[in-house]
């Protein structure tokens, strides 16, 4: 009889599946399927998944070869996790926001170990985060010293499909491990259960929380390769760019050398943040390339 699941996570020949019934469940993909990703909903026969379901979202980055490769799937939220050290990289972050918002995926900016800093480190976190509020996106400084924050970050993740993700060494698995206290029983469990690794670290897996959400903790990464190649689509990533260029002269303007240009006029006029437009010029010229 053919089941329901949800991919928990890849090990590459197999995956593991939570059954609709509960059941954790080995199973190797039909050539027929395309790539399985945390978070996909499967069908189940015999141990095989014979089908994937429509996804919701897919967040995406390129390949090497410059392909798109789905990395997760049926997201509401993108959490973006940023610390120093290793050091809050606003380029790594705005690459996530922009395959979020092509994904329709809303962004989450979290910038943690906050205790850490001094108060030059918190201004400049502060004005950081205000940037993003005012963009819609919700924000939040976490602290070792603070349990409220993260309470916070709690409730505001309730009913929600969230993936974690951002550099190697921001704190995202103590994060993960406040928000799942059993996560390491529930890999034992999935290990046991399905023979499959136990190994987080280079896995990305599927959590089910409490409040009827979930969470995808992935790897940590270097860098980020936005999936969509095109300069439309990167300028569709960037809302406060998209807004200004309403007004821009040309309808294809690039924001870079074209004459009355409303971006270059909104970021001369600081409604803009000039890192922000700093970065976007930086991937433009990638997509270029």
């Amino acid at each position: 009889m053919t089941e329901r699941g949800r991919i928990i996570a890849n090990f590459g020949a197999a995956v593991a599946v939570q059954l609709d019934s509960g059941e954790l469940a080995q199973a190797v993909p039909l050539s027929k399927v395309d790539l399985l990703v945390a978070g996909d909903v499967v069908d189940v026969l015999e141990e095989r998944v014979t089908q994937i379901h429509a996804r919701s979202s897919t967040l995406q980055r390129r390949d090497q070869r410059g392909r798109p490769h789905p990395l997760a799937a049926n997201l509401t939220h993108l959490a973006i996790v940023s610390a120093d050290p290793p050091g809050i990289d606003t380029l790594l972050i705005d690459q996530f926001c922009v395959a979020a918002e092509n994904a329709g995926i809303a962004p989450i900016i979290i910038i943690n170990k906050t205790d850490l800093y001094d108060e030059a480190q918190r201004a400049e976190y502060e004005a950081l985060l205000a940037v993003y509020a005012q963009l819609g996106y919700l924000t939040f400084s976490l602290s070792r010293e603070d349990e409220s924050k993260m309470q916070a970050l709690q409730a505001s993740l309730e009913d929600k499909s969230v993936a974690l993700v951002g550099a190697s060494g921001v704190g995202k698995s103590s994060i993960v491990k406040t928000l799942l206290p059993d996560r390491d029983v529930r890999v034992g469990a999935i290990s046991k259960a399905t023979g499959l690794g136990s190994h987080t670290t280079s896995v990305t897996y599927w959590y089910a929380l409490n409040t009827m959400g979930s969470i995808i903790d992935s790897p940590g990464v270097r860098q980020f390769s936005v999936a969509e190649p095109d300069t439309t689509a990167l300028r569709r990533g960037y809302v406060d760019i998209a807004q200004a260029a309403q007004d821009c002269r040309f309808a294809n303007c690039s924001h870079r050398h074209e004459p009355k240009c409303a971006v270059k006029q909104a970021t001369d006029a600081d409604v803009i943040a000039k890192w922000r437009y700093s970065n976007y010029l930086k991937l433009s010229a990638d997509q270029d390339e």
